[in-house]
Parts: structure tokens; C-alpha cells; sequence
């Protein structure tokens, strides 16, 4: 049994990580909203893996998610597992989504904040993992994922996200990276 605390847990994705550890026997604390990401340092000690599904609209996306990393790293977790955002995989190497000419400009500037976080946790030395859908969140469970780059024709539910993150929870296999994950296409 590993002990899990996941931030960002009353969100969609959370719930689903938090519902699918807790049906594998996993001792899981949930953290909304109150105390958040930020008391990461406080509430995380003890726990062996930080999963970390936040989003704070009201702040600037590059001074939240740097802070909610440092706060993560602060924890003294054994294991870090962020929730990342499609558009940070890379669709060639070094080539990222938010990198395209004809990316929404209006987007950018919550994308980077996410890259400010991810930049924190590589500059660090905790053992941390970026999952992300490697598409758009959408269709029907299938039960199964895989793991990929990005491509827009992928779909992701939050139910076949949640088990590949608990199946890194159990079995890491992926450190200081981010990858990619969607729902394995012919059960859509």
C-alpha cells in the first residue's frame, strides 16, 4: 500500500486518480480547494507520492504553477506526478505544441505558466513525472491507454487517464520527463 496524497482532488481528473488508488488498496488523502498545492509542505509530509491536479484561474498562470511546484518539491515526497496540459508535448523533438505559429495566442500565456511549473521540477532534484493528455478528454472509457506524443485526433477519458497514473504510482517507469497519455483508439 502506498500512501497518496492528491491535490486537486474535488476536480475531474483528480477525483478519477483519487477513486482508482483507493480501489487498489492505496491509503489516499484528498485536498481541495482549502488548504491546496500550496500547503503542500505541511499536508504531503509522510505520504510517499504527491499527485498534483490543480488550477488557479484567479493568478498568474506562470507564478501559480512555479509556486505549487516549489511547494511540491518542498514536501520532501518520495514521488511527484503532475498533471500536465496537452499543449507542453512535443510533436518532433523540441518541437512543442504551444510552439506552433498558428497556436491561439489567447492560450499561450496559461500553457507557459504550466512550462514555469514543469521548468521548476526539472531544476530540481526530487523524482517527479508530467502525465498529460496526449489529446483532447473525450469518448468513452475503454479500460486501456497508451503512451505517446501528441496528436489532436487522440481522445482521453478521465477514467483510462486515472489508471495510468495509478499504474505509474505502482510501477514507476517514467522519472523527470513528461509524457503523453490517450485512450487506446480502436476501443473507442
Amino acid at each position: 500500500m502506498t500512501k497518496i496524497v492528491v491535490f486537486g482532488a474535488s476536480g475531474q481528473a483528480g477525483r478519477e486518480i483519487a477513486a482508482v488508488a483507493e480501489a487498489r488498496g492505496h491509503e489516499v488523502a484528498k485536498i481541495g480547494r482549502d488548504p491546496g498545492v500550496l500547503a503542500a509542505p505541511e499536508v504531503a509530509a509522510g505520504y510517499d507520492v504527491a499527485v498534483s491536479s490543480v488550477v488557479d484561474l484567479s493568478r498568474d498562470p506562470a507564478e501559480f504553477y512555479a509556486q505549487a511546484a516549489r511547494s511540491l518539491v518542498a514536501s520532501g515526497v518520495r514521488r511527484i506526478i503532475v498533471i500536465g496540459i496537452y499543449p507542453l508535448l512535443e510533436t518532433a523533438p523540441g518541437v512543442r505544441v504551444v510552439d506552433a505559429p498558428d497556436f491561439p495566442a489567447e492560450h499561450r500565456p496559461f500553457c507557459l505558466g504550466h512550462a514555469a511549473g514543469v521548468d521548476v521540477l526539472a531544476r530540481s532534484e526530487a523524482d517527479w513525472l508530467v502525465m498529460s493528455p496526449a489529446g483532447m478528454f473525450g469518448g468513452t472509457s475503454t479500460g486501456t491507454y497508451r503512451l505517446g506524443a501528441a496528436d489532436p485526433a487522440d481522445k482521453l477519458t478521465y477514467a483510462d487517464f486515472a489508471l495510468a497514473v495509478v499504474d505509474e504510482i505502482e510501477r514507476p517507469t517514467h522519472r523527470r520527463t513528461q509524457v503523453g497519455v490517450a485512450s487506446t483508439q480502436d476501443h473507442l
